[in-house]
């Protein structure tokens, strides 16, 4: 059974916050690192946390588990570069704001089919609202 006790152990937090420290420390890697490659060695960036990330993985502690979160965001990051344009749309990785863009939750609605201004109006008076 799972309890909240065994949730918000030790181990468990500083595994956690080690993770994210990790995922952190691979943005870090990516931003100052590599832009100091040469321009032939450009196209490995994106490898560059999981290389950090394996070396530090092999620690005990909090320094493991930061190897561990600089590896997960190394592969995701590896990951994004091989995949498909299409594929990332349709699986929403990337950025892209496909659900949450202008057509969901933005002033701009035209796209949406049959849309008009007035027959979704639900705060007019004749909406049949109830009165507070």
């Amino acid at each position: 059974m799972i309890s909240v006790k065994n949730i918000l152990k030790k181990e468990n937090l500083v595994g956690a916050a080690g993770l994210g420290a990790g995922s952190l420390s691979a943005e870090v890697v990516l931003s100052k690192v590599a832009p100091m490659l040469p321009a032939g060695a450009a196209k490995f960036a994106p490898a560059l946390p999981i290389l950090a990330g394996l070396v530090l993985s092999n620690s005990k502690g909090f320094l493991g588990h930061v190897g561990k979160g600089m590896l997960a965001q190394g592969v995701a990051g590896v990951a994004k570069t091989i995949i498909p344009a299409d594929t990332k749309a349709s699986l929403g990785i990337g950025g892209d704001d496909t659900m949450l863009g202008n057509v969901m939750m933005g002033e701009n609605l035209a796209p949406v089919a049959g849309y008009s201004s007035d027959s979704y109006d639900y705060t007019s008076a004749a909406a049949g609202e109830m009165s507070y």
